[in-house]
């Protein structure tokens, strides 16, 4: 027998760990013949494991006889060793229940700009429906563009990614959440507001300087490409909002962004039914399966069965 078992090298494998968890069974039962009912084993196959545990650790654990079953001074230590072993072994499984229960890491968020003051963009609701799920994520969020949004979320350094949707590119996996409207502005000290009210019938709106994001493709978009007089750009609505402000220029911006800052009292739409786009607002992962924390935030990102914003009328 004893050619057939591998001696005790201090480190301990998968059958040894069966073979001590059927010694501390018979422990507790105070012998082989108590112990056979729940190990679901005979008693042949009982005093084998505990003959191969003994050859495994070369120390004799037990008396057996007619005095009935005693451990011997070695058989107590190994029993103490392995009621240690066996609680550190419950803590384990009991801290990786912990862990899929209330995992905790890093959620890496990427938001343009203005969606801070959209009543349309849930985020403060999806924050907590989500720290309620899960209460151990460290949030990091951060204000950029949509192409660097989009740029760090294909080098991986962020996970998720709320944009101006203004294409398709096959590195992302997208998620509609809204359509933002947006209008063109003048303030009401704008000659075009002052002399004209904002009726644009007969008035040609290239005699107005105007201020816009620099990529050419968004005035295609807009519709207007051509139509204005475009001597100044901004990349952030904020940086519009003021330019426009000025009382020199025509700029887009968004409903809500107007009615919520403090640019609602100086700033006024021109030709609404005719000046206006919309933009869909999206979340935004790399391509494939997604981890699911990432996944869960994206799905409490999502209108919960509200319905999407109409144009509204400025």
């Amino acid at each position: 027998m004893e050619l057939g078992i591998k001696r005790f090298s201090g480190r301990i494998s998968d059958n040894d760990l069966r073979l001590l968890r059927t010694f501390c069974t018979v422990v507790r039962h105070g012998g082989f013949v108590a112990a056979e009912s729940e190990l679901q084993i005979g008693l042949p196959s009982i005093s084998r494991y505990i003959k191969d545990l003994e050859i495994r650790l070369g120390l004799r654990l037990c008396d057996r006889g007619r005095r009935g079953f005693t451990l011997t001074a070695e058989g107590k230590q190994v029993h103490e060793a392995c009621q240690k072993l066996f609680n550190n072994l419950d803590d384990f499984e009991s801290a990786v229940r912990d862990i899929h229960a209330n995992p905790g890491g890093a959620l890496r968020i990427g938001l343009v700009d203005s969606l801070a003051s959209d009543p349309h963009f849930h985020l403060s609701d999806a924050v907590h429906r989500y720290k309620a799920a899960f209460p151990n994520i460290f949030f990091s969020i951060v204000t950029k563009t949509s192409n660097l949004i989009e740029q760090e979320i294909m080098e991986g350094t962020l996970d998720i990614g709320v944009v101006f949707q203004r294409r398709h590119m096959d590195q992302f996996s997208y998620h509609p959440l809204y359509e933002e409207i947006s209008y063109l502005y003048c303030s009401v000290e704008h000659p075009l507001w002052i002399e004209h009210g904002g009726n644009i019938e007969g008035v040609d709106l290239s005699d107005y300087e105007f201020v816009g994001y620099p990529m050419a493709h968004t005035m295609q978009r807009m519709g207007v490409n051509g139509l204005f007089n475009r001597t100044a750009t901004a990349t952030n609505m904020d940086t519009i909002a003021m330019m426009v402000n000025s009382d020199n220029f025509l700029g887009f911006l968004p409903e809500q962004y107007v009615s919520s800052h403090w640019c609602r009292d100086r700033l006024r739409a021109i030709a609404p039914d005719s000046f206006f786009y919309g933009s869909q607002i999206s979340a935004i992962t790399r391509a494939g399966a997604v981890s699911p924390l990432i996944g869960a935030f994206v799905d409490f990102l999502k209108p919960q069965g509200l319905p999407l914003p109409e144009r509204a009328r400025a």
